[in-house]
């Protein structure tokens, strides 16, 4: 009986919610495709009726060339955030559809995750959330905005069953 009440479910989120995921990475611990959803849909769901999400996983060369092409950085970063028509208007309250794309770098995001004693799966959904937030039109360059978006983040996270991923930033 259960499986028979989450199929409509299961077929409608499909209808409303793509997700393309492209493991070009050498990492063998990366998210399955069930967690990239709950992460994502949980994110922008309030907001959206439908989103196109595309994901690429690529390894540190990579990931630096896109972020020095993009971002003129000549590093590799953990997540970096391209929003379909960025610069638009497609942030307005009454957009039905969000689409974009995130570009992760698993050997960053495992190095960050040790680091800060975090478990990988937390950051990966910590750096999924955010990246979605900044789709969405949310950014954190000054205090206020970076303000906002932690709290969303905290927010977000919690309701998925992560611990705040700022709470060791605090004193």
């Amino acid at each position: 009986m259960k499986v028979a009440k989450k199929k409509p479910v299961l077929q409608h989120l499909n209808q409303v919610f793509s997700l393309n995921v492209d493991n070009r990475s050498s990492a063998n611990h990366i998210p399955v495709l069930r967690q990239w959803r709950q992460w994502i849909w949980q994110t922008c769901k309030n907001s959206y009726k439908r989103a196109n999400i595309a994901i690429l996983l690529c390894d540190e060369e990579e990931a630096r060339q896109f972020n020095h092409d993009f971002r003129h950085k000549d590093y590799a970063t953990n997540v970096l955030s391209f929003a379909l028509n960025e610069g638009e208007d497609m942030y307005l309250p009454d957009s039905a559809e969000l689409h974009g794309d995130l570009i992760f770098c698993p050997q960053v995001i495992e190095k960050e995750a040790m680091a800060q004693h975090k478990p990988l799966i937390a950051h990966y959904a910590h750096l999924t959330v955010h990246g979605i937030l900044h789709l969405m039109g949310y950014d954190h360059i000054d205090d206020d905005e970076a303000e906002i978006m932690e709290a969303l983040e905290i927010r977000i996270l919690h309701q998925l069953g992560y611990a705040n991923p700022y709470a060791q930033d605090e004193y």
